[in-house]
């Protein structure tokens, strides 16, 4: 296989055991043969983490205090290379074999040139692992019951904001919400904003409008919730200016579940 015109980006912040096993994942299923340009971002980091990277062949970006997710993604987008960048956290083993991930990679990078795509999600709508909060609250306003129904006549501005999620919760999500979820090829899914938040996990982005805009957003926002004291970009981000910006979000069927071997504060 070819390769692809991406980076890919890890942010790993302890975990080195989920760490090892994503890239192990990485090797087996033809990811890191994709591309010759491969990061990884290491807050406090220790000899260990430097070992993995190297072994790997994956170049280590170094941060002595953690300083969260915001601080940790927008260091490596950064120094990464102009263009479309894979970003990750360490606990995203990849799940799809090699001709499926070469497959959807290729046609994310296509579906990422779209003057409104802000970011292309590669979580697997099959096996997204746990924890997936948004996938309970979308059915319990959008299942066919009594309560459901009455949770929407109530509360239609949330029930609203949920429909995005549908894309992992049933089959033709375009059939049951025509006028917000939209059918691509290939099981993908275009959705805008105003029905799917910011998400993190396993996601295509452009460098340019992800530091410039995202990145850049969620600095300007103060919120009271944090993760260990700082800032997530998916906390930042949930909120009315994203629902207003009419960006689209792509959803793929996905390569990569959410799988932490080790607990890591958060």
């Amino acid at each position: 296989m070819s390769t692809l015109n991406f980076s890919i980006g890890i942010l790993s912040w302890q975990g080195y055991d989920s760490l090892v096993n994503s890239l192990i994942s990485y090797q087996k299923n033809g990811l890191s043969l994709l591309t010759n340009k491969k990061f990884i971002c290491l807050p406090e980091y220790t000899e260990e983490g430097l070992k993995i990277a190297t072994e790997f062949n994956y170049q280590p970006i170094l941060i002595k205090k953690n300083k969260g997710i915001l601080h940790g993604f927008k260091t490596l987008a950064e120094l990464m290379p102009s263009g479309p960048l894979l970003l990750l956290e360490n606990d995203l083993p990849l799940i799809e074999n090699k001709q499926t991930t070469y497959d959807q990679l290729k046609a994310s990078i296509e579906l990422l040139s779209m003057p409104n795509v802000i970011q292309v999600r590669l979580r697997n709508r099959n096996d997204p692992g746990e924890p997936f909060v948004a996938l309970k609250k979308y059915k319990s306003y959008w299942s066919n019951t009594f309560v459901s129904r009455m949770k929407r006549l109530l509360r239609p501005s949330k029930a609203e904001k949920l429909i995005g999620t549908s894309t992992y919760v049933i089959s033709n999500p375009d059939k049951r919400h025509p006028d917000k979820v939209y059918a691509i090829a290939n099981g993908f899914y275009r959705v805008p904003s105003s029905v799917l938040n910011w998400a993190n996990l396993g996601i295509l982005v452009d460098r340019k409008k992800y530091l410039d805009i995202i990145v850049k957003k969620a600095e300007e926002i103060n919120t009271k919730k944090k993760i260990n004291g700082f800032k997530n970009i998916e906390i930042e981000l949930n909120n009315s200016w994203w629902r207003k910006q009419k960006f689209d979000i792509v959803i793929a069927p996905g390569l990569f579940t959410h799988n932490r071997l080790s607990y890591r504060g958060y």
